[in-house]
């Protein structure tokens, strides 16, 4: 079974605003970085919506595991079932 996870620190440098001085020459507007708690929600829901998927992948996520089920009825949302997270679960119910 495949892992997807994905780093925090890529996607920080990948949506960070250019320089001031690249920023007056192109005419972008400058913002700034998104914070932990925004890039790890970014993260998730970039994982989330994986087109290579399949299924049984487990994605981690800020809000935990979940396990990839396949594409809805719909045939556009993909479905996911929360996994309990193996660390915390005590060693009686494993």
């Amino acid at each position: 079974m495949r892992l997807t996870i994905c780093i925090v620190a890529v996607l920080i440098a990948s949506v960070s605003a250019p320089d001031a001085a690249m920023c007056g020459e192109t005419g972008r507007i400058k913002r700034k970085p998104p914070d932990a708690s925004e890039a790890e929600r970014i993260a998730s829901e970039v994982a989330m919506n994986d087109s290579l998927l399949r299924k049984g992948d487990i994605v981690v996520t800020d809000r935990g595991f979940f396990v990839f089920r396949g594409v809805a009825a719909d045939g556009y949302t993909f479905e996911f079932s929360p996994v309990p997270n193996p660390v915390s679960v005590p060693k009686s119910v494993r």
